[in-house]
Parts: C-alpha cells; structure tokens; sequence
C-alpha cells in the first residue's frame, strides 16, 4: 500500500496576495506506510500539491468561509485514481495524504477516522497506524471540533452521531436522501452543507459515511469549508456563514445544488426517500444500522433496515404499502426470515402484518402465514386443535391461507372423524370437536357427520334422536348445528315433512324450538309451527291452520310454488280443502301459483259451482287454463267465462266472439246452473251494447230468436234500462239505418225455431224503444229509414209492412 504524508503551510504570494501552499519538511518520525519528502519538490510533488490546493480551496483570498480561518478536512478523488486527504490546521498548517487507489479501499476505513463505523457501530474502532490520519489531532486540529472533540477514536463514536442526529432531526434524512441520490446519480447536484463551524459539517459527513453501505464511504468526496464552492470538486462542500455563495438563490437551491441550510436560510427543497427516512428514524432511535445491502444487490434497498426498525418499534405496515412491487416483495420476505429469529418481538410483528393485511391483503398473506406456522409449530400435538382454531382466528389470514393450515395440521383430526363415524352416534362428540376446532369443518368427515345427524333426528322409529340429541348438546357448536338443521331442510317431500312434524311432537321438539329463529330454514319453521298449531283435539285444521301458518312467511304471503305445496301437505296432505274454502285459498295464493305448484286439477271445483260469476272467478278461470291437464268440459267453461267477459267489455269482436261461444257451449257439456246464467248475461250484455246492424246478423240473430230466459231476460234488463233507452230516443232520429235494423230484429216472426220467449221480448222492445221513436220522425225521417229498408230489406213489401205496424202503433 502506498500512503504518502505531505505536509503545507498556507501562505500568501508576496506580489499576488494570493494563498497558496508553501512545503515544509516534514518532522514527524518516519511512519512505515509512509513515503517522506526529501527536501525538494518533485514534479510529482508539484501536482499532489496543486490538487491539494484545490481540495482545501487555497488559491484565493484569505477569510472567506471556512477555508483558512479554522480546522478543516477535505477528502478528493484525484484523476490518476488515487486519493487525497487534506487536513488543515487553525495555524494554517495543511497535512495531506495521498492513496493510490489500489489500496484504498481495502485500507480506507483502517487510515481514516471518519469512516469509523466500518468496525461496528457498537465497537470501538481499530485504531490507525502510527503516522496515519487518526493522528489528525497532533497536525492542529484541536477542541474545534476535529480533535478529541470531534473526529478522533476518543473523541466521535455512535452514541455521539447519535446525539448529533436528534439535534437535527428535521434536517437528517433530507440530507441523507440527497447523499444517496450522489451516488443514483454520477452527475447529480453537489450538497452544499451550510454551519457555523467545519466541525459541524464534519460531523453531517461522519453521520453520512455511517449511514452508507461500506464498500461506498472511499467513493463519498467531501471538504468542510470551501470559501467558493463553485470551484470545490467534491460531492459534499462545507461553507460559513461568510463563504461567496448566495443560500437564497432559487436558482441555486432548486437548480445548481442541494443546499442544506443550518444558517437559518430556506435550503433546498426536501426529496422523499424511504432508505433515508428509515435510516434516519434508527439514528434517532439510537439503533445501530445493518452493515450490508440488500440480497439483489442494491445497496439502498430498504429492506435490510426492516428488522432493526421492527426491533425498535419504527415499523408500520401501511409504510411497507409506500415501496413498490420488489422492494415490497423483499421488505416482507425479510420480516418473514425474522420470524424464526430468537430476538425478534412476534407481537410487534404481528401489529404490523395486521396493519399491512389491513391495506394490501396479498402483500401480508405470506408474513401472517409465517406466523401462523411458527406459532402452530411450538405447540404440543394435544394442543394444536385448540391453538389451530385460535390462530385462524387472531392472525390476518386469508380464506387460501386458512385451508393451507387446516391442510398441514387438521388432517389428523378429519381422518379421526371420518374413523369415528363407523361407531354409534353417541360416540362423536369428542371427534367432532377436534375436527371443529382445528377448522376442518370443510372435510369429507364433517360433511358426513352432518348427513348422518340430519337422518338421525328424522328417525321414523326414534331410536337414534336421543343420542344425536346429546351429541350437539355436548359439542355445542352453533355452526354445527345451523348446518344439521339446514340438511333437515333439505328435499323437503311429503315424507320428510311428516318425519320434521313427528320430530316437533316428538320429546326432542323442545330442543328443535331452542334452536330455530328466523334465519332458519322454513320449512322447520313451518313443520314446528304445524305440530304446535295442530296439537290436541281442538287444534287447527283446513282453512284457519292454513291462514295461521302464512303467518311464518315473509310478508305473511304465499308468493312461490315450493312454500305452497309445503303448506298444502301440511294443512291438506293429499286430499283437497273443503268447498267452500276453495276461493278462499285461490283468493289467498293465486290460481296462478296453484297451477305452478301442481294443484290446478283440485281447484276445478271453482268452476263446478261457484257461489256467482264475477270479475274474481273470471281471472280464476284464466290462470286455471294454464293448466294443462284440464278435461275438455273444464276447460271449455273455463274459456266461455273468460270469452263471455270479454264480449262484455268490447275487448272481442261480437260475431267472432259469438261463434266461439257457440262451440263452446257444446264442448262444456252441462253448465251448472251459476255459471250458465252467469255467462248468458254477459253475453247479453255485449249484444245490449252492440250496433243494430250487428244484432240483425248471424250468428247474433240466430242466436237470440232461439234463446231462453238466461239470456233474453237480461237483455231485455239492459236495453230497457233508463239510460239505455233515453241514449236511443235521443239518438235513433239521427240514424235511419240503425232504426230499420232495429224494426228487422224486433218485428214480429211466427215461424220454427223461433222461441215464444224471443216473441214475448222482441214485442216488448219494438213497443217500448222503437214505438217512441217513430212517433217523433219527420216526413224526411221516415222517408230515409223508407229507403234503407227497401234497399236492404226486401223491397216495398218491407216499407209496407213497417208502415202498416207504426200506424196501428198510433192508434194505440
């Protein structure tokens, strides 16, 4: 290795006044890694001298800044690839040590003081060589911050950095994110450090040397004072208060440098940076810092500082989320490793993986699962269901992690479950709650635990109740037991209700009331309810049972198939309600859904005799002609209630409807004696309303010259009606056509197929609607309606028959 001493003094030129180093012998005992002048000034001598006269800033006038008046150090990189170290004296006495760059890395930390946390932040240093830089105090540096004071071995250690760092928290790690950028960057901004005293900037670049990866501190340049740092070439420059440099210069501390103002100035603008912030935190902590990079070889990654902040409790997880993708990825893998470590607090730990789990789930899965196991693995084997369960319930773990672990240590118990199943029930219960507390309730064994306890409790012989009874009593899990009252639920045909109403009636129906509520299945509620209801001679039956039940719906309605045919088996079984409770029951649930639960066929007594025809039974008979399997007379009836009621209301065309009609009374067959009348009068009703030219059309006119009473005798009702025949006075006058049409309805026929009762109405109506009438048309009146009939009616031999019928109407 080669090191060489050289030793200056600062003078000033006597023409110039400028400040330059002047040789001097060096006095000191030879040093056996030293090479001492000999007198003279070689060439080489001559240029180690000019670098050091930029390195410390000599060259210009005396008094400005920190250069000249005070201790300083400076440290350069020089372009034949060696080093310089300069320390400058208060009585102007410069020591400068030049290292070729084959040695210095591999000796920096042992030569130079500052870089001192080389050998450990909680061990003292080596001490250097005789005649190396550590001897700094005996060239001049003295209680100014560079002797005892300030960078010697007795002088500057980690607790004084430490204390150095809380006097400034604020500024520390914008300076260190700044330091790390120097070396992100080969070209970014040189820091300007601005203090007092050398000694204080000295101290900003000990503490930066401390913070970097070691392998970094030999590249870090730096000098203490700098009377012009436009000309200083190191990274780091130390000024006064007097030095040539503007500290309020936007330009300067946004754009030149990186100002760091301890002079009271604005300083630069502070830069986030998560290795800075974090190694700040542990300076101010008093935790040592780790002494490498990070496995992927980035020295800054923040990873390895990871432990130390945890250890000190510096760490939370919503500050992993800042990182990105691999710095993330390496944070967590390191807090993994630490898991397993002697020294690491698993409560804090665990503070901070639930906090990470609370804002990135994914990046937290694999330290909670870490956990998880380390705490599982301590525990002794008669221990680890409870603990498993325990654990699945403290530690921030996915639904993926949880059947991970209940994967790697429930397997036992699901297997003793499954073995556990070959015996009688009223041996589970211990296996059971094993296999439940170790969280293997989504195994083959507790999936047939629970088969085998449903088809227990609905026993037909009783026998195995008791015991399955006992069994979720003694293991007493409301999972458990939600989840076998589900499966009781479960295919819910007439067979099984019966068995679930026996259960309700049976000892154990206490025990099923205890734990039903309203999240349970219905159908339980409704067989419970029904066994309750029904008890005893004066229970409930038929209709009032039926409209009691609804009451354990939602809404208190009928409103699906599957609900309906529960309730109908439980109020009916397999035989039908009663007469008169089938409009209740169609009224209560809609045919509509009697037809889509299958009992359309049994509501066909709607139509078999209903107590009159209205709106209501005509909207039963069409949901009823859904169904499908309805006789041809059913449905006939069915269609001429629906056929009849839209005649009445305009909503089909009279003749077509009519031929319909006239079809299906054949199809139905014997209409009851409700229905019939009922229909006719609609029908009725439509011909009331219709246009005469209509009525005097087949098979309108065919239909009513040969009809009874139930459909002549409301006709007559309807036309006679007061308003119907006041409408016709007023109107008929108007309309010829209409008049003659209605004189060829009504005139007076003898002949077959016409029924006396059409003759006894259609006298009647020709007396009572159209007599009147004629009784008011003018001589043009009567002459157009004249008209009509001879063009449309036979000729003259109708126009004298008509007249001959008005006249005898007058002399009445």
């Amino acid at each position: 290795m080669a090191i060489r001493r050289l030793s200056y003094r600062l003078d000033e030129e006597p023409v110039t006044g400028a400040v330059r180093l002047i040789p001097v012998p060096a006095s000191a005992p030879p040093s056996t890694m030293s090479m001492h002048p000999d007198g003279t000034e070689r060439e080489d001598q001559r240029q180690l001298r000019e670098w050091a006269e930029l390195a410390i800033g000599a060259g210009h006038t005396r008094g400005r800044g920190h250069s000249g008046d005070g201790p300083g150090l400076s440290y350069s990189r020089l372009p034949d690839g060696g080093s310089l170290l300069c320390a400058t004296g208060i009585d102007a006495g410069v020591t400068a040590y030049y290292l070729t760059e084959a040695d210095t890395t591999a000796r920096f930390a042992e030569e130079w003081p500052i870089t001192w946390g080389e050998a450990g932040a909680d061990q003292e240093p080596t001490r250097a060589p005789r005649g190396g830089p550590a001897a700094l105090d005996h060239d001049g540096l003295g209680h100014d911050g560079l002797g005892h004071d300030g960078l010697g071995h007795d002088g500057l250690g980690h607790a004084d950095l430490v204390a150095f760092a809380r006097a400034h928290e604020p500024r520390v790690a914008p300076f260190l994110a700044d330091v790390r950028r120097l070396f992100d960057d080969p070209a970014g901004r040189q820091l300007v450090v601005a203090e007092e005293r050398p000694g204080t900037v000295a101290r900003w670049i000990a503490l930066a040397c401390a913070s970097l990866p070691a392998a970094y501190v030999p590249s870090l340049t730096f000098t203490t004072g700098a009377a012009d740092p436009g000309r200083a070439p190191q990274h780091i420059v130390g000024i006064g208060p007097d030095a040539d440099f503007d500290r309020g210069d936007p330009t300067v501390l946004d754009h030149l440098y990186r100002v760091h103002d301890g002079l009271g100035g604005p300083g630069s603008p502070p830069r986030a940076d998560v290795w800075a912030t974090w190694t700040a935190r542990l300076w101010l902590a008093g935790e040592p810092l780790p002494r490498a990079g990070a496995a992927d070889g980035d020295p800054f990654a923040a990873g390895p500082l990871v432990p130390h902040l945890l250890r000190a409790g510096l760490l939370t997880g919503r500050e992993l989320t800042g990182l990105d993708g691999d710095a993330l990825r390496a944070a967590v893998d390191t807090l993994v490793a630490s898991v397993t470590d002697g020294g690491t607090d698993h409560a804090r730990l665990l503070a901070v993986c639930r906090d990470l789990y609370a804002h990135d789930p994914a990046a937290a899965a694999p330290l909670a699962l870490a956990l998880a196991r380390h705490r599982l693995g301590a525990v002794r084997p008669a221990e680890l269901p409870g603990e498993l369960g325990a654990v699945c319930a403290e530690l921030p773990l996915s639904a993926d992690a949880v059947r991970v672990l209940r994967g790697e240590y429930g397997g036992d118990a699901e297997k003793a479950l499954r073995r556990a199943l070959r015996d009688p029930v009223d041996t589970w219960a211990e296996p059971l709650r094993l296999a439940l507390a170790v969280g293997a309730d989504d195994g083959r064994g507790l999936g047939e635990a629970v088969d085998r306890l449903a088809r227990a409790l609905r026993d037909p012989t009783g026998v195995d109740r008791e015991p399955a009874v006992r069994v979720l009593d003694d293991v007493g899990s409301e999972p458990l037991t939600r989840r076998v009252l589900r499966r009781l639920a479960d295919a819910t045909h007439s067979r099984r209700l019966d068995l679930l109403v026996e259960l309700a009636d049976s000892p154990y129906g206490d025990w099923l009331r205890r734990n039903l509520d309203e999240a349970s299945p219905l159908p339980l509620r409704l067989a419970e309810a029904a066994a309750r209801w029904r008890a005893g001679g004066g229970g409930l039956r038929g209709m009032e049972l039926f409209a009691k039940l609804t009451e354990v719906l939602p809404r208190r309605r009928v409103t699906d198939a599957e609900t309906l045919r529960q309730l109908w088996w439980l109020v009916w079984g397999s035989s039908c309600p009663a007469p008169g409770e089938l409009s209740w029951v169609a009224h209560t649930c809609t045919v509509r859904l009697l037809v889509g639960a299958g009992y359309g066929m049994r509501m066909t007594g709607l139509l078999a005799a209903p107590d009159g025809v209205d709106r209501e039974l005509v909207g039963f008979a069409a949901d009823l002609l859904h169904e499908k399997q309805l006789s041809r007379g059913h449905r006939a009836t069915a269609e001429l209630l629906v056929l009849a009621q839209d005649l009445a209301d305009g909503r089909k065309a009279l003749l077509q409807g009519l031929r319909r009609f006239e079809a299906l009374c054949v199809d139905a067959g014997t209409l009851d004696v409700t229905v019939r009348r009922g229909v006719f009068r609609l029908v009725a009703r439509a011909l009331a309303h219709a246009d005469a030219d209509q009525l005097a059309r087949p098979p309108a006119f065919g239909l009513l010259v040969a009809a009874g009473p139930e459909l002549l005798d409301p006709y007559r009702a309807f036309m006679l009606d007061e308003d119907r025949r006041s409408r016709l006075e007023r109107e008929l006058p108007l309309r010829p056509a209409e008049v003659a049409a209605y004189y060829y309805v009504w005139r007076r026929r003898e002949r077959r197929g016409i029924s006396h009762d059409w003759q006894r109405v259609a006298a009647e109506l020709l007396d009572e609607i159209l007599g009147p009438v004629t009784v008011r048309l003018d001589d043009r009146q009567l002459s157009d309606v004249a008209d009509v009939m001879a063009k449309r009616q036979g000729g003259l031999d109708r126009v004298r028959e008509w007249n001959a019928w008005r006249n005898s109407f007058r002399a009445r």
